[in-house]
């Protein structure tokens, strides 16, 4: 079994860290603020970034899931660059240096108008936020053995963001594409590639996790207003045809057996509209 150091154990790290302790793996848990842990995970509660090396322990496999303060680059260079370099300080002279998971975002690629994205495409980032996120994964693979999990939009329970938009009822912004992933398919794609590393496959330097179904943002506000009873907010229809976003797809996963439990996003909405409305 497998020492696993989960830097970030959130919503995302909690879920995967259930599943390495059912497995039978050591696995420690790091929370900024909070001190509650899944059952069975060593917890640590503090500021990766102020930690001692003493305070991290060895590990055969390290997940950096950061959550950022703010969408801006001070904020993402403090969630994510800041703290790989802790672990790279930590982890890059030891005798077999651990495998890190990357948890960044697809936002790497910065095509908008309407490209088809996948593993083979060179990530181009626009934003200041996503060049933060290409630099650490950058940082990482030149010091650690390491992939990028580049994630498209997550949702599932209780990320309502989206639902309360369309509820509001306010004026649809300008239509683009959009790509999505459910949380549960996250939570097992990081399972699996946890077995990956553990078999010694070797991995790519960085892999896409989405549903494979990109789609108009239009056409997820249309459905979910006629979900929630609201109106359509749309001034102008003549924009039905997405001019911006890019359309994702990943190959890796799928080639090493992932399933989705979330094939899309009418699969994935109909739990969390339930929820949302008993929260209403």
């Amino acid at each position: 079994m497998a020492k696993v150091l989960i830097a970030g154990c959130g919503d995302l790290g909690a879920g995967l860290a259930t599943e390495l302790v059912a497995q039978g793996h050591t696995v420690t848990g790091i929370r900024r603020t909070k001190r509650d842990f899944p059952d069975g995970v060593n917890g640590l509660t503090g500021d990766l970034v102020e930690m001692g090396d003493d305070m991290l322990p060895d590990a055969d496999l390290i997940f950096l899931i950061m959550t950022p303060n703010g969408r801006n680059e001070a904020s993402y260079r403090a969630a994510y660059f800041d703290t790989a370099q802790v672990l790279i300080r930590r982890y890059q002279s030891t005798a077999k240096p651990p495998t890190v998971f990357f948890i960044s975002s697809t936002s790497v690629y910065g095509q908008s108008q309407g490209e088809w994205i996948d593993e083979t495409t060179l990530a181009q980032p626009e934003s200041v936020t996503a060049k933060v996120l290409l630099e650490t994964e950058m940082a990482l693979s030149a010091a650690l053995p390491s992939v990028a999990v580049r994630c498209s939009g997550i949702y599932g329970a209780g990320r309502f963001r989206l639902l309360e938009k369309v509820q509001s009822e306010d004026s649809w912004q300008a239509n683009s594409w959009t790509n999505r992933i459910h949380r549960d398919d996250v939570v097992s794609a990081l399972v699996l590639l946890a077995q990956c590393a553990l078999t010694d496959k070797t991995l790519p330097q960085h892999v896409i996790v989405t549903d494979q179904t990109p789609v108009s943002m239009w056409e997820v506000k249309l459905w979910l207003a006629t979900c929630l009873g609201v109106n359509v907010a749309v001034n102008d229809n003549t924009q039905f045809v997405p001019t911006s976003g890019k359309r994702i797809q990943g190959q890796y996963l799928f080639s090493q057996g992932w399933v989705l439990r979330y094939p899309s996003y009418v699969a994935g909405y109909h739990a969390l509209i339930k929820a949302f409305l008993s929260a209403s």
